[in-house]
């Protein structure tokens, strides 16, 4: 049994398209949550309006997962709101007392 894990997946936003971006990744969110039923969370770095984090928690299988959610990122055009030199950096934990 492989671990529950947590993702926290980081980029930057084109500060003239926030408006549209954050209706467009709630509905990313709830297709993903719909195909895996890994419910998302959106969140805005303190001091820092460019940079936003997608957190989704408990993920039971991995690899259903990353897939599911690189094919909601291309649907739904998500790169088309990051800043240029910006990619989307994922960071993956999991309880080790688990």
């Amino acid at each position: 049994m492989s671990p529950i894990t947590d993702y926290y997946v980081y980029y930057k936003v084109n500060a003239d398209q926030i408006n549209d971006y954050i209706p467009v990744v709630i509905a990313m969110q709830s297709d993903v949550y719909r195909l895996t039923g890994v419910r998302g969370r959106l969140k805005k770095k303190s001091g820092d309006d460019a940079t936003w984090m997608e957190i989704y928690e408990g993920v039971h299988q991995r690899l259903l997962f990353e897939a599911t959610l690189a094919d909601c990122v291309s649907r739904f055009g998500i790169g088309k709101f990051q800043l240029e030199a910006s990619v989307r950096k994922s960071e993956i934990f999991h309880d080790p007392l688990a």
